[in-house]
């Protein structure tokens, strides 16, 4: 019996290990199955390997080849299966083409069985090895697809480890069978394979990269003792020599003695690598929330402050569990926010956590000190006294917390001061796993949070009596538009009458009047109509939006702006960024945005002048760092007084005699809705400019938002032949007041006397 046929009965039994390891720890979770399933072809695959090798049997060489074209469809399936997790995000791809080219190896060995039993000649094992081993490797692709589409670090490293391995593993596993194509090779594919498998088991169960980091530091160790073992014993035999039987166990001791004297410092000097290992991470920690303390200095907005401190610590390596809470707006208890790791409890309800609450209020909740406690309390302590410690670390566990940090506020109550949340952390590596130094640095990032929580509140506040300020602007402005045309047709309903009381007769005075009548009658319908418009404006059964080019929206925009009367002696100049990334918005929407804003500019320059407009990239907005389209509109008219332009969106509010003030509004709110934003910048006296940003739609490559090239110089379209086709929906409105930015190229306000507006 040759080696290859032991190593392949070693590699069964454990690989058959491994997978019912895995089935036998959740047999409902599909990765679970599919990867026990790709392990137990892969052992029926090697026991079959085995039993031919021993044997010598043909029909045993045959039944080997038909687990060996079942692993590249379960193979692919796991894997696929795999990287489809919602943690990683890939595609869920059933293998549909391995299975077509599975079902015609199937056809091909029983062709071999029934027809010509060829199965061993080398003009049928190559292309069935390729089969198999292409299979694999296109594992291995997909796994190098997936990294490179994955932006989270932590899971990139992940797949990273993953992929490497399977390609490692899956090449000496190849040069295991190339003794079959009369090429002699060591059998170190199945070591490898057994390894890579039960990485792979490990990485299922603990998913987190600090536990993967921790693995590849114990198989490392590992595997150095295993090298040491076969190093001494194969010295030793190869020293004695064959055919010395009886000198078996004085190698044997001579061996374990040599073992033994070597064991302990070895695994010292390999651990202490490792925790020098663990020791950078632990260092990386540190920095990590020292940058993550500085940032939230500029962070107004809560789940912003949520999502940056559980990405920060989950990419830290040195917390396995961690969780964010914050209290409701009853004050009832706190609903979980953020959370990565093991799903911690949804809700902590304030009454039944009250013990855990309670202490939380005077500081740090250290559950194993709190365990540490309850464990040396005399077995006569009364309930009163010992029923809160049980309650403590039983709410912990809710929480999977070995530390729990609150968010304090600066009002104090009955209780003690104001809880406003909580951060619940936890190692489950080990406990006692933070040492103070740790601990220092997770209060004062907690201390950092609450403070951002409550100057966040403090600004929704403030929000709120703006828009109850707005609110009553807004009705005074709707009272003021129809009262005017109210008074107008009560005016000349009264000139009808006549000065006795009697209706005038027919004639060019009491037609005037009527014209009158009807023309105020039409106002009032259009001031009534625009409110609709505005009101609608948030409608749940709108169109809903699609990939669009927003280049094509402004050209359209520009047609029609180029056809208006309002153009007269008005210089357009355009500029198109050919390389602007698409957005998911409602063109016809946009098209009354961009043409009101653009009527805007062109009605704010009577005595002639430019309105550019251009189309550019942008990688940050008012709405934060992420990928954008900007159209700006730039006009050289006379600008909007710092007084005003705070009042630019208020519904109602107009600085013209016969405009209805809901244009701006009506811009402002569609793009609210597409996830955009609208940026306003005026010098008086020297123009205004509006830029308005959309983000990007999902999927669209970083690429697509770097520097490239743009149509230059300036484009400047002359009028319509033929009258262009208005956008859906009521035309907008002229305008209430001239657009209004600088001609910075950067969303961000100038530190000179410039007026900003962002909306």
């Amino acid at each position: 019996m040759d080696v290859q046929a032991l190593s392949s009965l070693l590699a069964a039994l454990v690989i058959l290990a491994i997978g019912a390891s895995v089935i036998l720890r959740n047999r409902t979770d599909r990765t679970y199955v599919s990867f026990s399933t790709f392990t137990f072809v892969v052992s029926a695959w090697q026991l079959c390997n085995f039993i031919a090798g021993a044997t010598g049997s043909t029909l045993w060489r045959w039944l080997a080849l038909w687990p060996a074209a079942t692993i590249p469809p379960t193979a692919i399936a796991f894997f696929r299966q795999f990287l489809s997790q919602p943690s990683i995000g890939g595609p869920h791809r059933p293998p549909r083409v391995t299975l077509a080219w599975t079902l015609l190896a199937y056809m091909g060995l029983i062709y071999v069985a029934v027809i010509a039993p060829i199965h061993e000649t080398l003009w049928f094992l190559v292309p069935f090895g390729a089969y198999v081993f292409g299979g694999l490797y296109r594992c291995v692709y997909d796994m190098f697809v997936q990294y490179r589409a994955t932006t989270k670090r932590v899971e990139r490293t992940r797949i990273r480890y993953l992929m490497l391995g399977g390609l490692f593993a899956t090449t000496l596993a190849l040069t295991d069978v190339l003794p079959r194509f009369v090429a002699a090779w060591p059998a170190v594919g199945n070591v490898l394979s057994i390894l890579y498998l039960y990485f792979i088991s490990q990485t299922l169960f603990r998913y987190r990269l600090i536990d993967v980091n921790e693995l590849v530091g114990k198989m490392a160790v590992l595997g150095s003792l295993v090298v040491l073992l076969w190093a001494v014993y194969g010295f030793l035999l190869s020293w004695v020599g064959g055919g010395q039987d009886g000198l078996f166990l004085l190698n044997a001791l001579v061996a374990s003695f040599v073992i033994l004297i070597l064991f302990e410092p070895v695994r010292s000097l390999l651990e202490n690598t490792v925790n020098r290992w663990l020791l950078r991470q632990r260092t990386a920690l540190r920095g990590r929330l020292e940058t993550l303390r500085r940032d939230l200095q500029h962070v107004v907005d809560v789940p912003d402050l949520v999502q940056r401190v559980i990405t920060a610590l989950e990419e830290s390596r040195r917390v396995t569990d961690g969780s964010v809470y914050l209290l409701d707006a009853d004050g009832a208890g706190f609903d979980r926010a953020g959370w990565f790791g093991a799903a911690p409890a949804a809700r902590v309800d304030a009454g039944a956590a009250r013990a855990l609450l309670d202490r939380a209020r005077a500081g740090l909740v250290d559950v194993d000190a709190v365990r540490r406690e309850l464990a040396a309390l005399p077995p006569d302590t009364p309930a009163e006294k010992r029923e809160p410690l049980a309650a403590i670390v039983a709410t912990a566990e809710l929480l999977n917390a070995a530390l729990v940090f609150p968010f304090l506020g600066s009002a104090e109550t009955e209780q003690g001061p104001w809880l406003l949340g909580l951060l619940a952390l936890r190692d489950d590596r080990a406990e006692g796993a933070f040492d103070l130094d740790d601990v220092d640095m997770f209060r004062q990032l907690a201390s950092q949070a609450a403070r951002v929580i409550e100057s966040s509140q403090a600004y929704e506040r403030v929000k709120g009596r703006d828009r109850l300020a707005a609110l009553g602007e807004m009705s005074a402005g709707l009272a003021h538009e129809i009262r005017n045309p109210l008074g107008a047709i009560k005016g000349a309903a009264q000139l009808l009458l006549g000065p006795d009381g009697k209706p005038l007769p027919p004639g060019p005075e009491s037609a005037e009047f009527i014209d009158i009548i009807l023309e105020e009658v039409n106002r009032l319908n259009n001031v009534v109509t625009r409110f609709l418009d505005y009101a609608r404006a948030e409608r749940s059964d709108a169109a809903k939006p699609g990939q669009i080019d927003l280049n094509a929206v402004v050209r359209k925009t520009v047609q029609l702006l180029a056809s208006s009367r309002e153009a007269k002696n008005i210089e357009i100049k355009v500029r198109y960024d050919e390389m602007l990334p698409p957005v998911l918005a409602d063109p016809d929407a946009l098209v009354q945005v961009l043409l009101n804003l653009g009527l805007n500019g062109l009605q704010a320059m009577n005595e002639g002048g430019t309105l550019e407009i251009l189309t550019t990239r942008r990688r940050r907005s008012r709405l934060g760092y992420g990928q954008f389209a900007e159209v700006r509109m730039r006009d050289s008219g006379v600008g909007i007084p710092g007084d005003r332009l705070k009042k630019l969106f208020i519904p109602f509010y107009t600085t013209k005699s016969r405009g209805t003030g809901l244009g701006l509004a009506i811009a402002q709110r569609i793009v609210s809705q597409h996830g955009g934003t609208i940026e306003v910048r005026s010098t008086p006296g020297e123009g205004s400019t509006f830029s308005v940003f959309l983000p990007a739609a999902p999927g669209v490559p970083v690429a697509a938002t770097t520097t490239g090239p743009m149509t230059s110089p300036f484009a400047t379209p002359r009028a319509a032949t033929a009258p262009a086709t208005p956008p859906a929906g009521p035309a907008p409105e002229a305008g209430d007041a001239p657009p209004a930015a600088d001609g910075d190229d950067r969303p961000r306000p100038d530190p000179g006397p410039s007026p900003v507006l962002t909306t």
